[in-house]
């Protein structure tokens, strides 16, 4: 019993272990990629601030005469906008027709489920198997008792594995709220 035990824990410690491991490669890997990303990134900002300097040098003399009618049209602007903000609005005043909006918003609930449907359908899923398995071999005629225990066993073993690998490997590798 206490073996059995033993080899089950070992199978779920094992695969929450191999989930962990290609849940940090993956990791490493998108960090080294997010690095080259940056220092390109670098170079092309460096480039546009350099493209930059030399745009505003040369339209320094138009922004100075547009500075004060721009001023003049920003007031008006800020309290145009004050006034709009100050109206209570539960749809964006688009256009879009209000299906469209509806639909939108039906998007980002199913977009919102699709990993905890995933995560129940895998586990159904697993639970199915494991089930499967144990009757196909109380069927088997001609297997001794000892047999078939170490037969179930094993497919325990094997199923826990793959299922701690699967959730472990899934939920590291969810996406980081950003602030």
């Amino acid at each position: 019993m206490f073996e059995w035990l033993s080899d089950a824990l070992m199978a779920v410690v094992g695969g929450g272990a191999t989930g962990i491991l290609g849940s940090a490669v993956q990791s490493l890997f998108q960090y080294k990629t997010k690095g080259l990303e940056i220092q390109q990134e670098k170079y092309r900002l460096d480039h546009d601030a350099n493209m930059v300097k030399l745009e505003s040098e040369a339209n320094l003399s138009i922004a100075s005469q547009e500075a004060a009618a721009q001023a003049d049209n920003n007031a008006f602007v800020m309290q145009t906008a004050s006034y709009d903000h100050d109206k209570r609005q539960y749809m964006p005043d688009t256009g879009a027709p209000t299906w469209v909006i509806g639909a939108l918003g039906i998007v980002d609930v199913i977009r919102g489920i699709v990993r905890p449907a995933l995560t129940l359908y895998v586990a159904v899923a697993i639970t199915i198997i494991l089930v499967e398995a144990n009757a196909l071999i109380s069927k088997v005629d001609g297997l001794d008792v000892e047999l078939r225990l170490s037969a179930a066993q094993e497919i325990w073993r094997m199923v826990a594995y793959i299922a701690t690998t699967i959730f472990f490997w899934w939920f590291g590798q969810r996406p980081q709220k950003k602030n």
